[in-house]
């Protein structure tokens, strides 16, 4: 395939779900372009408070998109080249759903148990506490809506590649 034949995606699945793994799968092995809304997230988290905690993460999305509810979909599309696919690593809400599914990417969604999830998140060093952070609308916020696929990433990264794979194979 070329690159003009693999579909831009956006990714959507809970913190510690694989969003960045499986992002990472297509950047390394199909040349995709990976857009990351967390980055600049915990960019903030660290220069202005010196954590990283979901909490605060979380706490930061919100009052950024109370002055604007497509502030983290710019800051990660920002200089983006349509010369390779895309791949946007953390679709959370329904603004961005819409956002590209208007312009035909392809929709998937990660799941991962909550254990899981949690146990990833303290090997990358971030605070997580299921009771609190687990409900926070920017993890929930587009429960319920269609994707045009679901991986369960149970934790084997080669598992995961060869979902990546049967995935772009079949689009």
């Amino acid at each position: 395939m070329r690159f003009s034949d693999y579909p831009n995606i956006a990714l959507s699945g809970k913190s510690g779900s694989g969003k960045s793994t499986l992002a990472e799968i297509l950047v390394a092995e199909y040349g995709y372009v990976q857009c990351k809304t967390g980055s600049a997230c915990r960019k903030i988290a660290r220069d202005l408070f010196d954590s990283e905690s979901k909490e605060l993460l979380n706490r930061l999305t919100v009052v950024m998109r109370d002055i604007d509810d497509s502030v983290w979909l710019r800051a990660a599309l920002k200089g983006v080249k349509e010369d390779h696919p895309v791949v946007f690593d953390s679709m959370r809400f329904p603004e961005d759903y819409e956002y590209f599914k208007e312009r035909g990417y392809a929709l998937w969604k990660l799941d991962a148990p909550v254990e899981v999830r949690a146990e990833r998140l303290s090997m990358r060093g971030q605070e997580f506490d299921p009771d609190r952070d687990d409900d926070h609308p920017a993890e929930n916020s587009l429960r319920g809506f269609d994707f045009h696929r679901t991986f369960q990433n149970l934790g084997s990264v080669g598992d995961l590649r060869d979902a990546v794979r049967d995935a772009i194979d079949d689009s």
